[in-house]
């Protein structure tokens, strides 16, 4: 999962990162891996091989992803834009949005829907900048 951190035009600082369906509800670390990477790969490949939905995304899909619902426009994964309580999302996720420009971000940002808030989640770390 890639992550960065970035300001909007009103110097408000954004924390962005990667969602993909399949791993949520899921522990990204396993301590018989070798590494963090190792047991996410390894979490991934596992709900692939259980998947009912075909390797290039085009076959029967249940819209259930790890036991939850999860909308059609964001099977395929999306970004999660945070500042404080405030989340948004935005759908689907770009090739290398890690490498995108700040400005792009900040477009990006602008489009993204409107995250409901869910009570008891702990929110996530700001990355180091």
């Amino acid at each position: 999962m890639a992550k960065r951190q970035f300001t909007d035009e009103h110097g408000v600082a954004w924390v962005v990162w990667d969602v993909h369906p399949d791993d949520l509800g899921r522990t990204i670390y396993d301590r018989r891996a070798t590494s963090r990477a190792d047991s996410r790969a390894d979490s991934r490949a596992d709900s692939r091989a259980g998947s009912t939905e075909s390797s290039n995304g085009d076959g029967p899909d249940t819209g259930l992803t790890s036991g939850r619902s999860v909308e059609p426009e964001l099977r395929r994964g999306w970004l999660c834009f945070q500042s404080g309580t405030e989340k948004r999302r935005f759908a689907p996720i770009p090739v290398s949005w890690g490498e995108l420009p700040d400005s792009v971000l900040r477009v990006m940002l602008e489009v993204a829907s409107p995250a409901a808030h869910v009570e008891g989640r702990v929110p996530r770390p700001l990355v180091n900048a």
